[in-house]
């Protein structure tokens, strides 16, 4: 048996059950599986397999291949089964308690790093989930001091847990020295916690990705998100605009003088959000469109 005959057995498999780009999905999982890349594999695809791994290794091979093609072909997200995604360029850990990381996010954070060259800023992440904004504004911005903040408290340990592969020489040892900080909290329920243990009581920039989506409208999700990415991440309730206001109704408690809130949106949710944020005072500097064309990022200041 050869490595290419694995690799189509269970691209057939995934193409059968509809997996959308199944031969894709096939090649990550048994490249995933080696840790090799594709050049790698393409030298070595057509080689006997007993020429190269032994018995037991090759049935273990087999065995966790089948499994995990299994679990794809059941359209369990492929970012889970391999454990892990990419997010500006950085290698993120995942599991089914966060929700994956999506390239339209990425506007956010390049938004971000565009408007605020000054490093000493402290910034505040909410609904942090596997805490790619957090860590990548950390390690592309150099940002004095990030807080991450999720309701979830498995979500806040895969935060937690990125930092410590990511973060440009976090000081894990010293809490007063570290450059990023996990916190529980239900938006702004702990934050009292914040100003006892750091001593930060306002932030300069404020960001989110909170839950959006309308509740009528997640069963029109693809099976992989509506299915197996945590729902408390995606239910922005009825008319998906509740953590907006939730937000809007204490977010300048905590703003620092010119500071800015950046938050991703619902691609037609800019003129509701804009409307809830202006009616407590907040004024809108900027609505950012994403590569499809879409809103994106709404930008506030109070």
């Amino acid at each position: 048996m050869k490595l290419r005959d694995i690799l189509n057995e269970g691209k057939e498999i995934l193409e059968k059950c509809k997996i959308e780009d199944g031969k894709h999905d096939a090649e990550s999982i048994l490249l995933n599986l080696l840790d090799i890349d594709m050049a790698s594999f393409l030298n070595m695809c057509d080689d006997e397999l007993e020429d190269r791994y032994d018995k037991r290794s090759i049935s273990k091979l087999i065995t966790d291949f089948d499994d995990m093609i299994e679990a794809r072909s059941k359209h369990f997200p492929l970012q889970y089964i391999l454990g892990e995604t990419y997010f500006c360029g950085m290698r993120f850990l995942v599991n089914d308690n966060v929700l994956i990381p999506r390239q339209d996010t990425e506007v956010l954070v390049e938004k971000v790093l565009y408007d605020n060259p000054d490093k000493n800023k402290y910034i505040l992440d909410m609904c942090t989930g596997s805490g790619c904004i957090a860590i990548s504004l950390s390690n592309l911005g150099g940002y004095k001091v990030i807080v991450g903040t999720d309701i979830s408290d498995d979500a806040i340990r895969v935060a937690s847990n990125n930092a410590r592969d990511l973060v440009s020489d976090p000081d894990f040892e010293d809490e007063m020295l570290k450059k990023i900080y996990f916190l529980q909290s239900d938006l702004f329920d702990n934050f009292g916690k914040i100003k006892d243990e750091l001593g930060i009581a306002k932030f300069d920039i404020i960001t989110a990705n909170p839950p959006y989506i309308r509740r009528k409208d997640i069963k029109t999700l693809q099976d992989e998100i509506k299915k197996f990415e945590p729902m408390i991440a995606l239910d922005g309730d009825e008319d998906g605009l509740k953590f907006y206001r939730e937000i809007a109704d204490e977010a300048y408690n905590y703003l620092a003088s010119d500071g800015k809130i950046y938050l991703e949106i619902g691609y037609d949710q800019a003129k509701d959000v804009k409307e809830i944020f202006s009616k407590k005072g907040y004024t809108h500097i900027e609505t950012v469109k994403d590569l499809g064309g879409n809103d994106r990022v709404i930008i506030f200041k109070y």
